[in-house]
């Protein structure tokens, strides 16, 4: 059986009888004499839209009955009206049709199998039997059914019987489903190929406008092969406009200078990074000067620095002086709120013990070695009660 949705796929609204309504996990499940909605299969995911006034989610085949899964309920036996999400649908037709072109070609110019497909909500792929795709082969795919797109090749609907679609030498397949009910529905682009397929298609390459072919990804021996088409081929090209004329602002250049204007500012940026952990190793060791100084009265090491990171802390910590290494130790750097790095320095016997009550102090974790405890906090809100304790520690010695 086909659905009205197979038949034309340009069928935005009908007339269809409820025949019935059930309650489900989901809202209800709602089966219709006939429906324009099409139930999700052959890679192609379902329709949206309305019977009457309620919203249709998910449309799921099941046997020869398409399901109809709603929020409310509808009354079986009424005539309503169902309607279609047509934006939704022709950018399906446009992917679904355009996927079936860029599979032809691969298999008739390169003799690359689509193993699989899917159609994404932004962008889809076909996965290839081949470990490699050329930048030349790209080019010479996406010319070729762009070419054939130009040339409005129309696209013919053909029912045949199982027996009949399996025998015919020209028709592609990757196999029927076991539960496929007749007539088999054939998809033909003229002079490129046929194919077994249930899913909805534009009724001519012409409305597929462009197939854009984007980029590669290795996966299982294979090649997923990404791609655009249609409407999403202008929709990327409006949001890459939009981005390319911030980018010129910003770098106050054109779009030809961007990687050299980029490539400038990399290696400025490199040099000040350079520059600047310099300047704060340089200010760590002064520091470790005053600290051990200090060291020397207080008992203890208190060293909080918002701007620092892990190569401050230990810059400080290999800069004190040897008549602090018997001292407890606090060196932290990062925001109050959002905390950072930290080293605990202390005697072996009550590194452990201090590690822990400070860790719960400033949320923290990490771990101890030769008797230092590195760790993340993820505040500093409690600072102040981390110092008490260095001061409660330095009264021991």
């Amino acid at each position: 059986m086909a659905f009205a949705c197979q038949r034309n796929s340009y069928l935005r609204e009908m007339l269809v009888k409820v025949v019935s309504c059930t309650k489900a996990k989901e809202g209800f499940e709602v089966i219709l004499d006939d429906t324009p909605l099409f139930p999700e299969g052959g890679g192609q995911p379902c329709d949206e839209g309305l019977i009457g006034e309620v919203n249709v989610f998910r449309v799921l085949r099941r046997g020869m009955q398409a399901v109809h899964l709603t929020n409310e309920p509808v009354n079986e036996g009424e005539e309503i009206n169902c309607k279609i999400n047509w934006s939704k649908r022709f950018d399906h037709m446009q992917q679904h049709s355009a996927q079936h072109l860029l599979s032809a070609i691969a298999d008739n110019k390169y003799n690359f199998r689509t193993v699989s497909w899917d159609l994404g909500k932004s962008i889809s792929h076909v996965e290839l039997n081949t470990p490699k795709i050329t930048e030349e082969q790209l080019t010479h795919l996406e010319l070729i059914c762009n070419e054939a797109i130009r040339n409005h090749k129309p696209l013919t609907v053909h029912y045949l019987t199982k027996q009949e679609a399996l025998g015919l030498r020209e028709v592609k397949s990757r196999g029927l489903p076991e539960d496929v009910i007749e007539p088999i529905r054939v998809i033909e682009i003229e002079g490129i190929e046929k194919n077994m397929c249930c899913g909805t298609h534009v009724s001519n390459l012409a409305h597929v406008q462009a197939i854009k072919l984007m980029h590669t990804e290795a996966m299982r021996g294979g090649t997923r092969l990404f791609f655009l088409a249609g409407e999403r081929c202008f929709g990327y090209m409006g949001s890459s406009l939009e981005i390319e004329r911030k980018l010129t602002k910003i770098l106050s250049c054109g779009r030809s200078e961007y990687a050299d204007s980029i490539d400038k500012l990399k290696s400025s940026l490199r040099s000040i990074e350079k520059s600047f952990r310099n300047n704060l190793k340089e200010l760590a060791k002064f520091e470790a000067d005053n600290l051990t100084k200090s060291a020397s009265e207080l008992g203890y090491i208190f060293k909080h620095r918002e701007e620092g990171d892990t190569d401050y802390i230990f810059a400080v910590l290999n800069s004190l002086a040897d008549s602090t290494k018997d001292l407890p130790v606090f060196i932290c750097t990062g925001a109050t709120k959002s905390g950072g790095q930290f080293v605990l320095r202390a005697p072996d016997e009550k590194l452990t013990t201090l590690a822990e009550e400070i860790c719960l102090l400033v949320n923290g974790k990490g771990g101890a070695k030769k008797g230092q405890f590195q760790g993340k906090a993820l505040n500093y809100k409690k600072l102040k009660d981390v110092h008490d304790i260095l001061i409660r520690e330095a009264k021991k010695f």
